[in-house]
């Protein structure tokens, strides 16, 4: 079994809640997505796709072998209390337990943090979601430094992930992702935000404590994967900037932005219906995807180290980062 196999969200989820207008290759280590929240009659609304992202709280806050455990543990106390229930119903009915435990958890998690900083979870956690479900990965560790408290002077990843990366002559190699997640009004200063915060990998003055830091503690949690099946020592020589397994990896940094869209409104008062507005929506997409492409490449170029590594964007204009947030917060 490859680590690969722990990977447990419903990959669907995103063609159900996003349309993708594009994915294109501005050069060979430069590649632009662009999605859209489905229309909701005439609207743009961000409930749907708050609800699909709910689903996924208890696979963001604990591993797939975690949960197995503690359905285990679960199932041995319905022993233990004498429990006259079928081997299969006490399954299901620990499973139901664990996972309302689990999500009351992370839940907490979300919820401990002051506002700023828990809209930040939630670009976090739809990075995770849109990396499980369009990457050949699975997530190792999610903001490393904020949960850790080391190095609070800099901001780390919002997550690692160990995989396989398809490079543009459609080959596979392997990789490792560290992402960056911004969930904010204006697209142009989360887009400088988020390079500067990558930057940081690979400037010359920070980037060999920042980066040998955050993979130290990636480490630390990879137990969290061992279900006995999976080679541990394999993830851990992966995690290791020393080994050869680690320089065999090509380093992605997929690059999540969610941002207003000041035309939203117009076509919103403008469409007859769902299939007129997404029609609207991607008349206006396709005027504005060489200028996308464009900026987004003169970006990437003002920064001497980024050119060497691979950026995958996932660009999510929306009518309301706001209403967005509002919806998670509603939720959660």
């Amino acid at each position: 079994m490859t680590l690969l196999n722990l990977v447990n969200i419903n990959k669907g989820w995103i063609d159900r809640e996003l349309t993708n207008h594009y994915a294109e290759n501005v050069n060979d280590k430069l590649k632009v997505r662009l999605f859209t929240i489905k229309a909701s009659g005439t609207t743009i609304s961000p409930n749907s796709l708050a609800n699909a992202l709910l689903d996924f709280l208890p696979d963001y806050f604990k591993t797939k072998v975690e949960i197995d455990a503690e359905v285990r543990r679960q199932m041995d106390a319905f022993v233990a209390e004498g429990s006259t229930a079928t081997e299969i119903e006490m399954r299901e009915q620990s499973i139901a337990l664990v996972q309302n435990r689990t999500y009351r958890q992370a839940s907490k998690f979300f919820n401990r943090k002051s506002a700023d900083n828990k809209t930040g979870k939630y670009g976090e956690l739809l990075l995770f979601a849109c990396a499980e479900a369009l990457f050949d990965c699975k997530m190792i560790a999610h903001k490393i430094t904020n949960i850790t408290n080391y190095h609070d002077e800099v901001k780390g990843g919002d997550g690692i992930f160990l995989g396989n990366y398809l490079l543009s002559d459609s080959t596979k190699k392997a990789a490792y992702f560290i992402g960056e997640s911004k969930v904010w009004k204006q697209y142009a200063s989360a887009q400088t935000d988020a390079l500067n915060s990558i930057n940081r990998f690979y400037d010359d003055d920070v980037q060999a404590n920042f980066t040998g830091l955050e993979f130290f503690i990636a480490k630390k949690d990879i137990n969290k994967f061992d279900d006995g099946q999976i080679d541990i020592n394999q993830i851990y020589d992966r995690l290791n900037p020393t080994s050869s397994a680690f320089k065999d990896q090509v380093a992605v940094h997929p690059i999540l932005i969610m941002y207003d869209s000041p035309s939203y409104t117009r076509l919103m008062t403008e469409a007859a219906d769902n299939v007129a507005l997404e029609a609207l929506i991607a008349e206006s997409v396709k005027a504005k995807l060489l200028r996308t492409l464009e900026r987004v490449s003169a970006k990437v170029g003002a920064y001497k180290h980024l050119n060497k590594v691979y950026l995958d964007f996932i660009l999510i204009p929306t009518e309301s980062v706001d209403a967005f947030n509002k919806a998670m917060d509603n939720l959660i």
